[in-house]
């Protein structure tokens, strides 16, 4: 019991001592505080002498020391007697405030503003205020611990002891501060007065000089007895003047802003000063840490000023319309005339004169006015940028001091027995049940927000219970064109999307509606939190509502997209509604726990909301995983990947992880890291929903082409028919053939006719848009994450004009490399569709010419991304480059094949001899060019066998390309013919078969000739041409048929002819691929 006395002893020492020596700094008040003729006393006597607030603490301090002792000792400590003092304490420094505001008011406003500045800004930017309900927090928890504890506390006392005399040390400082804020606002003061005084005479000058011409005016108007050029000028002067009065208002509003955005600077700076003071103790306590957050939510938000270069503008346009305006006045009064067209009389033409210099002199005072009022708004901005730039420079400071530093106690065995005590306060309270009744009472009685609540309840219901049924009729008649050739359309999915999100709308509009009206209901704190948690939801609400109306059977995730029925039926189960409700109830409930009398019950109700929170979360992530739903987008839109299967596992341990967080105390660091992943997966989700819509479209977009094109050659063939003419180059495919069938309403759903280069691209976008978001998500928590820079792995020494200088390698650094080196690999995957789609297939160049591009462009990215990579962790280019060299040299001779094939790759990029897609023939191999890599090309023959040969083969060696200029090649038949055959007749019927044939070009035209007569038969050689190697071996066919067909029907027999005639015979490709000569064992034909 001695410890425990001596404990309690100096934890109230330092609350009273604290409270009356630095909390109320320059105002000493004697023990009877509640006497308030007392009170009001000895505050004009701070008033006048300051200077002797300090030795009045002295003796406060030294008569309330053994008063307070003597109460602690005499009574038993428990909870409701600590509640005593923590009342008393907080009424002790109410009532200060109070009655220093209340005597403040009855002086001069002058002295009202120094005061008021010096007790509410700069004690309270400094927490001093705000320690005393810190340390009876502390107070409250020590009581309640066990004995065994007590050296713990001891520890904490001393530490709390070393805080007070860090405060104690800065006083003095507190007091000069004071004493310059007197002489500045004394200043301040006298110049205002003096420019108050200097501007009273020319205000009255002016109002001698235009009161009387204006009543006279007046009257002279009313008698109507002045021509109206008179009457104009006297109406112009008297808008001037009106213009005038309010540029004076409008001065006056921008100088209190000035004066309003400048306090608002001075509370941000001072707020920010104290936080870094209070930097090093933040990990202490978590009190102390949940007040600095408190302190830091308090402050003004960021401005959007962007409409004052708006109104500046117009301004300057108005300025420069009555310059022009003043221009014109001296020739006023010669052109002014009777309203007959008689000139106007001596004493008409004095008042217009008169009224000609009033009129001057406004437009003079109105051009100065708008000059100032420009400066003013200038002052604004500069005002506004500044408190952005402090609000910018405390929020940084928050997320790198207070983000990882737990804002509440961890849960101990205590807390269910907390949790029923804050509930039963929340229930017993007569003030929470007040609030509820005189909130909805104004609710009620209000017109406004009556006529609203109605109007939205009447549309909520006609909405919801009016048009649902003929949304799903609609959805049932459209589901029947889906996937049909002549009836599918994307305006169906369109109006299915629409109409989904529409019918999505009455519960959220009620939901936001009585948000607005809860939100509008000031007077009572707990109703405008409870707003602010369902203002908060109604966008997450929404979207849990049209996700449902996405998963009906003919919606858009089943019939539109063709996602598993099974799979959405999982996810969208009956018990779907009732976790929506579970969700938005929770969400709500949490932030207005967090909104709700500074944080009160986040300790208790707010961590259960959360930790409930967490677990449902957790499950719903599951249930996602199982359905199927991709977070990564590969090629083939799959979902068993090793990278989807990663990332839903984080996101389904996310929330296990924020949960144990908050047991241990991070409440607020768990809340906002789980908002940004969720918030993250709702990105994407909505993303794979925008990407699978886009792919839907490119469906129906390619089928109909297909579609079109399929018709087109139907009607070819037909025409073909009809002249008896076979066609075999116009066959159309399996596909083509079932496309046209005779049931056109068939379904042909076939996802190959979609571009892959296309859907590449499309998932290139969208991941580009995910990875953008998200950036933009995360970066407000970048300096959240400044302790990385902390952590050096290892120190790099680098050269700068001579001098060494060791620069720390961090995790930072390399976690950034990291995420290079993967943007640098998804850039260089999704290039080649990229640029195919978006620039190369505008440009009309070869194949060959866009694989260089191609292929020029990704070693181009490989190499920036791979000097910013091995620039972040300390290997520049200047350190390596005489290694490249000697290592360039060393390969140079180890590695000769290898590097020349390298070198061959990119002279064959650049000079292009061979081409994707020409036709060539190399040594003993013959086939079309596929690919060129860098150390060899890939030909795939006839056979469908791939051959790779070096690319320095195609360099060095002499090769055969078919196509590298012209496709065009020539065809050489040596067809025999019987010795008595008429040669003329035969030269015709040989030049008809040919000019039969559709593949044989007529330009250059083909040719017949006789070339041998050895061994006694005439040897003819047929030479036509054909546009496409490909048709080479089908129009040998043909001729060779034709011409068999001729022999056969006259009776003419072929003669026999020795083998070694044709040794001289020259290549075709076309035929044979894996010889340069033909078998002179064969015949040709």
């Amino acid at each position: 019991m001695i410890h425990t006395s001596k404990t309690f002893q100096i934890i109230f020492y330092f609350i009273t001592t604290y409270i009356f020596t630095y909390l109320i700094p320059s105002n000493a008040f004697s023990y009877h505080y509640f006497h308030e003729t007392h009170t009001i006393q000895k505050l004009q006597h701070v008033i006048k002498k300051p200077t002797h607030a300090k030795i009045n603490q002295k003796s406060i301090t030294k008569f309330l020391l053994p008063t307070s002792y003597n109460q602690i000792k005499n009574q038993n400590i428990n909870f409701h007697t600590t509640h005593k003092y923590k009342k008393i304490i907080n009424n002790f420094s109410s009532y200060i405030i109070f009655h220093l505001q209340k005597k403040y008011k009855e002086t001069n406003n002058y002295i009202i503003f120094i005061y008021q500045t010096w007790t509410k800004q700069q004690l309270q930017e400094k927490s001093i205020i705000y320690i005393h309900t810190f340390l009876i927090k502390y107070l409250t928890y020590t009581i309640a611990q066990p004995t065994q504890q007590y050296i713990n506390i001891l520890k904490t006392t001393t530490l709390h002891y070393n805080i007070l005399k860090n405060f104690n040390q800065n006083n003095t400082s507190f007091t000069w501060h004071r004493k310059l804020l007197n002489n500045k606002y004394n200043d301040t003061y006298h110049s205002l007065q003096t420019l108050n005084n200097q501007s009273y005479y020319p205000n009255n000058h002016k109002k001698k000089h235009i009161t009387h011409p204006i009543k006279t005016v007046c009257i002279k108007h009313n008698n109507d007895t002045l021509p109206k050029s008179i009457k104009n000028q006297l109406y112009i002067n008297h808008e001037l003047s009106l213009i005038i009065n309010q540029q004076i208002h409008d001065m006056n509003n921008i100088i209190s802003k000035q004066k309003e955005i400048t306090a608002h600077i001075l509370q941000v700076n001072q707020t920010f000063s104290n936080l870094i003071e209070q930097s090093q103790w933040i990990n202490k306590s978590p009190a102390l840490g949940e007040t600095l957050r408190s302190q830091v939510s308090e402050l003004p938000k960021i401005p959007k000023f962007q409409q004052l270069d708006n109104d500046m503008a117009q301004l300057r346009a108005k300025r420069l319309q009555y310059a022009n305006q003043i221009n014109k006045i001296s020739t006023l009064l010669s052109y002014s005339k009777q309203d007959d067209g008689s000139n106007l009389t001596t004493f008409q033409k004095n008042i217009l004169e008169k009224q000609l210099n009033i009129q001057h002199t406004l437009i003079i005072s109105l051009l100065n006015n708008y000059d100032k009022q420009i400066l003013e708004l200038t002052k604004l901005k500069l005002f506004y940028e500044q408190l952005k730039h402090a609000l910018q420079k405390i929020q940084q400071a928050t997320h790198r001091y207070l983000f990882w530093v737990a804002d509440i106690y961890p849960i101990t065995i205590s807390y269910p027995i907390d949790i029923y005590r804050d509930i039963l306060k929340l229930i017993i309270n007569k003030s929470f049940h007040y609030q509820i009744k005189s909130a909805f009472h104004m609710i009620l009685t209000h017109k406004k927000t009556l006529i609203l609540t109605i109007l939205c309840i009447i549309t909520s219901l006609s909405l919801h219970f009016g048009i649902r049924h003929h949304y799903y009729e609609f959805l049932e008649r459209t589901s029947e064109y889906i996937g049909k050739v002549n009836q599918d359309n994307f305006r169906i999915t369109f109006y299915n999307i629409s109409s989904s999100i529409f019918m999505a709308l009455p519960i959220p509009i009620l939901w936001v509606c009585i948000g607005y009206n809860l939100n509008h209901a000031w007077p009572y704190p707990i109703i405008v939190a409870i707003g602010d948690g369902m203002n908060s939801t109604v966008y997450i609400l929404w979207a849990f509502i049209i996700s449902g109306y996405f998963a009906s059977p003919h919606g858009l995730f089943i019939t539109h997209f063709g996602w598993p029925k099974k799979r959405i039926q999982q996810v969208f189960s009956k018990h779907y509604p009732w976790s929506v409700t579970i969700i938005i109830s929770l969400i709500t409930t949490l932030i207005t726990i967090n909104n709700y009398n500074n944080r009160e019950f986040s300790n208790t109700l707010g961590r259960l909301c959360f930790l409930i929170l967490c677990i449902y979360l957790t499950f719903i992530t599951n249930t996602l995983k199982h359905s199927g739903l991709p977070l990564y987008l590969n090629k083939y839109d799959s979902t068993d990947n090793i990278v989807n299967r990663s990332l839903w596992n984080i996101m389904i341990c996310a929330p296990i992880i924020a949960a144990i967080s908050c047991f241990f105390g991070y409440l607020f660091a768990a809340q906002i890291l789980l908002i940004r992943l969720e918030a993250s997966l709702f990105i994407w989700i909505l993303l794979l929903i925008i990407y699978h819509i886009i792919r839907r479209w490119m469906f129906i977009q390619r089928r109909r082409i297909a579609l079109e094109r399929a018709k087109k050659k139907r009607a070819t063939q037909l025409i073909l028919r009809s002249k008896n003419q076979p066609d075999l180059s116009y066959k159309l495919s399996h596909k083509e053939q079932f496309t046209i069938s005779h049931d056109n309403n068939k379904k042909s759903l076939d996802l190959d006719t979609i571009s892959a280069q296309s859907l590449q691209l499309i998932r290139s976008i969208i991941t580009l848009v995910a990875v953008l978001f998200m950036i933009l998500l995360w970066s407000e928590l970048r300096f959240a994450f400044s302790f990385l820079e902390n952590i050096t792995l290892w120190d790099v020494t680098s050269t700068i004009k001579g001098i060494d200088n060791i620069r720390p390698i961090t995790l930072n650094a390399f976690l950034t490399v990291i995420v290079v080196i993967i943007i640098t690999t998804i850039t260089v995957r999704n290039l080649p569709s990229f640029l195919e789609l978006t620039l190369l297939q505008y440009l009309n160049l070869n194949p060959g010419t866009e694989y260089a591009v191609i292929a020029l462009t990704k070693y181009i990215i490989m190499l920036l991304g791979s000097l910013i990579g091995l620039s972040l962790i300390g290997i520049e280019w200047v350190k390596i480059q005489w290694l490249i060299a000697a290592l360039g040299v060393g390969l140079g001779f180890g590695l000769q094949e290898i590097f020349a094939n390298f070198i061959s790759g990119l002279i064959i990029l650049f000079e292009k001899p061979i081409r994707i897609g020409d036709t060539i023939t190399i040594k003993n191999f013959t086939g079309s060019i596929t690919r060129i890599n860098t150390r060899a090309t890939i030909i795939t023959d006839w056979d469908h066998k791939e051959i790779i040969v070096p690319n320095k083969e195609f360099i060095t060696k002499q090769f055969t390309n078919w196509s590298l200029s012209d496709t065009t090649t020539r065809i050489t038949l040596r067809i025999p013919a019987p010795l008595k055959i008429d040669s003329k007749e035969i030269t015709n019927v040989f030049t008809k078969i040919i000019k039969s044939s559709p593949l044989v070009l007529k330009t250059p035209p083909p040719e017949v000739y006789l070339i041998d007569l050895q061994y006694g038969f005439p040897i003819f050689e047929i030479r036509l041409y054909t546009i496409n190697l490909k048709s080479r071996v089908p129009l040998r066919h043909q001729i060779n048929i034709k011409i068999l067909e001729y022999y056969k029907h006259n009776n003419i027999e072929l003669p026999n002819i020795p083998f070694y005639f044709y040794k001289n015979l020259s290549i075709d490709p076309a035929i044979h691929s894996h010889s340069v000569f033909f078998d002179t064992t064969k015949p040709i034909f």
